[in-house]
């Protein structure tokens, strides 16, 4: 005879806290705070100025990190790593990678998907970040740095396809790296990897530019330089992609930074 399984405990669940409105004002000002910054942000970057473009997310930071609820602080650390590799600093842009995560370490939005966005975001710009720094480093600084660029790749390459998502992103790292290690054929097959009629993300496309262009094919390159020019959008990744394929265009005695060009 099967044995009854007792029955389960009655839990009452904690009554909830109580709203607390002046809290939530605040963090309501911080939030439009921080809309404005990316707004005149994406303005600056737009007119080539990356310094006021930084500026304008340094002044609102240290109030988004007073309001772990709200996922604003972790996206203007994201928007201030692109500012910063803007810049040609891709040692300041693994500063704001770390402090993204931290943020979302500390945060308490959206629990069941920080923790795997954080993650995810973290290896993803830790390994592309990384192999960038590397070009502007010789001897055993170059070896370690392209070895860490790599165990991040690996990193995401395993949790990205443990969930069965974004094959873009890995074909994207996979390209650059190729590009940057001089392995033509590696680098086309990976950026052929991705539809760019299917995947409107201007840093996507740009590293697919990298690695067609490392590759060999130029036709194609332009096409999905064309694609990219003629996106309606306005946002501040954006204007970074597009003022990178601009330098990436010009004649070599323009030793602008740029992803692609990143030993310059």
């Amino acid at each position: 005879m099967a044995t009854l399984a007792p029955a389960a405990p009655v839990v009452t669940p904690p009554p909830a806290a109580p709203v607390d409105p002046a809290a939530v004002a605040a963090r309501d000002e911080a939030h439009a705070r921080f809309g404005a910054a990316y707004a005149s942000a994406t303005h600056f970057a737009q007119a080539g100025d990356f310094e006021k473009a930084a500026a304008a997310f340094v002044a609102v930071i240290p109030d988004l990190a007073r309001h772990p609820d709200s996922a604003d602080e972790f996206w203007a650390h994201n928007a201030m790593m692109m500012i910063r590799e803007a810049q040609g600093d891709p040692a300041a842009a693994l500063a704001e990678n770390d402090q993204a995560t931290l943020a979302a370490a500390r945060g308490t939005w959206q629990p069941e998907q920080r923790e795997t966005l954080a993650y995810l975001k973290d290896r993803w710009h830790r390994a592309y970040l990384t192999r960038m720094l590397a070009e502007n480093r010789k001897g055993s600084v170059r070896q370690a740095l392209i070895g860490y660029a790599e165990s991040a790749l690996e990193d995401y390459r395993r949790k990205a396809r443990e969930l069965g998502s974004n094959e873009d992103s890995i074909a994207v790292l996979e390209a650059y790296f190729a590009a940057l290690d001089g392995k033509r054929d590696a680098a086309l097959d990976a950026a052929r990897k991705v539809d760019p009629a299917k995947d409107d993300d201007l840093e996507d496309l740009y590293l697919v530019v990298v690695g067609l262009a490392a590759g060999g094919d130029a036709a194609k390159a332009a096409e999905v330089r064309r694609l990219m020019r003629s996106s309606k959008e306005v946002h501040l990744s954006g204007a970074i992609m597009l003022h990178w394929l601009g330098h990436d265009e010009a004649p070599r005695r323009d030793k602008t930074f740029t992803p692609w060009h990143a030993g310059r």
